[in-house]
């Protein structure tokens, strides 16, 4: 993490622009936060993050395109070092743990206070954690040599056996892309997305496209309508 000397430069990555709007407004009262710039999904969120060059990313989970927590494992394997607070309405164990595995620095609800999120920048600047009300069970047992995390992983079946690649078809997909819209989002040729779509219908264990818009309503990578 770069030097607490100088300003944090923060990327806010949400789908919703008044939940941006309502997180700038309330750094900018922070001399020590400089918000670089915004990203409205994960995938602009990517590329921005290798253009804008942050020392924290905040970021959601569910977001159109590429979610927060595939976005998350993209923008860690690109920059070990980048900072990544996760800023959602989501508390479920097993977003915690997802993002964990990613590497998060810290973990905030969007109904705790917004000083919260202050503290968690100054936390992560100094290359600590901060996870304050989240899930201190789970929290403890990935502290002290991952007890109890091989078998909360044993429950995620197939999915936690996708690829980056496979999980991002997949969002796209669920969300309703055709295989040639999605070769063209991921520059891919239709074939190689089609051997995506079947690696991924045979690890998921399910034959059709409702069965995988199902398992990415399920995982939170979309939402239904």
């Amino acid at each position: 993490m770069s030097s607490c000397s100088r300003k944090a430069r923060v990327l806010i990555v949400d789908d919703h622009q008044v939940v941006i709007g309502g997180i700038k407004g309330a750094l900018a009262e922070y001399a020590e936060v400089e918000v670089v710039g915004e990203a409205l999904n994960g995938r602009e969120a990517v590329r921005k993050v290798k253009t804008l060059r942050p020392d924290i990313v905040i970021m959601d989970i569910s977001m159109p395109d590429l979610n927060g927590i595939d976005a998350t494992l993209q923008i860690k394997k690109y920059d070990p070092n980048i900072g990544i607070i996760i800023f959602t309405m989501y508390s479920d164990t097993e977003y915690v743990i997802d993002l964990l595995r990613s590497g998060i620095s810290a973990y905030i609800l969007k109904e705790d206070p917004m000083t919260d999120l202050i503290l968690a920048i100054r936390a992560v600047r100094e290359g600590k954690t901060f996870f304050r009300k989240m899930a201190p069970r789970i929290l403890a047992d990935h502290q002290e040599n991952g007890r109890g995390w091989e078998e909360l992983e044993n429950l995620k079946g197939g999915f936690e056996g996708l690829s980056l690649r496979e999980r991002e078809v997949l969002q796209l997909l669920a969300e309703g892309n055709s295989i040639k819209d999605v070769a063209a989002k991921l520059e891919l040729s239709p074939k190689t997305v089609e051997s995506h779509k079947y690696n991924i219908m045979d690890k998921l264990g399910v034959s059709t496209l409702p069965d995988l818009v199902i398992i990415a309503i399920k995982k939170r990578l979309i939402h239904p309508l």
